[in-house]
């Protein structure tokens, strides 16, 4: 079944310019690991369903495996502190697989957890323990042990900045149009595919490591588009045109530029160069906030400048 975590996003902070995954738990920043990014929005999926942050633990150390400590990635735990529920986290790109519910249950019996989750942070599989004859139940709907139903996310600025997709130098109009625009990028219920992209370089000096919403514009080209800020509270949007399975070329907008009405805002880095110009002799981004129309307008761009 969909994820509790569908279109909860990890809170992110900066550390010595280096972007690191924020635990709210803990009070800690965190290497920005695939498995650690899953985990975070799931603690924060099951709180918002009611369960107490008091109550959840993370890497709990629960014995050895031979040489091997085993640690669970969440406990939940009942108000008198008996395990509840025992999550294990994977990847979003590993698919959830019987080795991964050979693992939980193994890893339950010292726990000994009523109820089990495993997810990769799109889709969830749940299970229940037969309390007589120890039997693994999979169940077909979330069990009622949380107790809130699933609510319509809303984030507003300061929301968006502690996840890294807006930067704290905006300025009140961009704001405005950060507010509009981000919802329907990021929380859309549409089947719009969003995934963490991982690059070993940058053509800037910005870190594009991030979740981009990608969309197929033709039989042969995608776009992923991104917001995201700096290591200095500046904003960004980027956008990456993928033909045939290869990245052709990268748009990179400063909205604070932009915003400001200066020129030289944008710049479309390409194995043609650099070409760095206004966006606003384009396109009147300020104007569109709906991602359809923006998509639209930046594959129009990208096939003046790249194809």
């Amino acid at each position: 079944m969909p994820s509790i975590a569908k279109h909860i996003y990890p809170q992110m902070v900066w550390r010595d310019r280096e972007k690191k995954l924020w635990n709210s738990i803990h009070k800690k920043a965190l290497k920005n690991l695939p498995e650690e990014r899953v985990r975070l929005r799931v603690m924060e999926a099951l709180i918002q369903r009611g369960w107490s942050k008091h109550r959840i633990s993370t890497e709990e150390a629960i014995g050895k495996l031979g040489d091997t400590s085993m640690r669970t990635d969440l406990i939940c735990y009942s108000q008198q502190f008996d395990p509840k529920l025992l999550v294990e986290c994977k990847a979003e790109y590993i698919s959830i697989s019987a080795k991964t519910a050979e693992q939980v249950a193994r890893y339950n019996q010292k726990v000994g957890a009523p109820y089990l989750l495993m997810t990769n942070g799109i889709s969830d599989f749940w299970y229940a323990i037969d309390e007589n004859s120890g039997k693994v139940n999979e169940l077909q709907n979330q069990p009622e042990l949380l107790n809130k139903e699933q609510q319509q996310l809303e984030y507003d600025f300061d929301d968006w900045k502690q996840r890294g997709f807006a930067g704290e130098k905006a300025s009140p109009e961009l704001r405005l149009w950060l507010k509009e625009t981000l919802p329907d990028l990021w929380l859309s219920s549409s089947d719009a595919k969003v995934q963490f992209l991982t690059f070993s370089n940058s053509p800037s000096d910005i870190d594009l490591n991030h979740y981009y919403r990608i969309v197929q514009t033709s039989e042969t080209r995608r776009l992923a588009l991104t917001t995201l800020n700096t290591a200095f509270g500046g904003n960004r949007f980027v956008i990456i045109l993928n033909k045939e399975n290869e990245n052709k070329a990268v748009l990179e907008i400063n909205l604070d530029v932009l915003f400001a009405e200066k020129n030289g805002n944008s710049s479309v880095y390409s194995r043609q160069g650099i070409k760095t110009f206004d966006l606003s002799n384009y396109i009147d981004l300020k104007s569109i906030t709906k991602v359809d129309n923006i998509v639209k307008e930046f594959d129009k761009l990208f096939i003046e400048y790249v194809d």
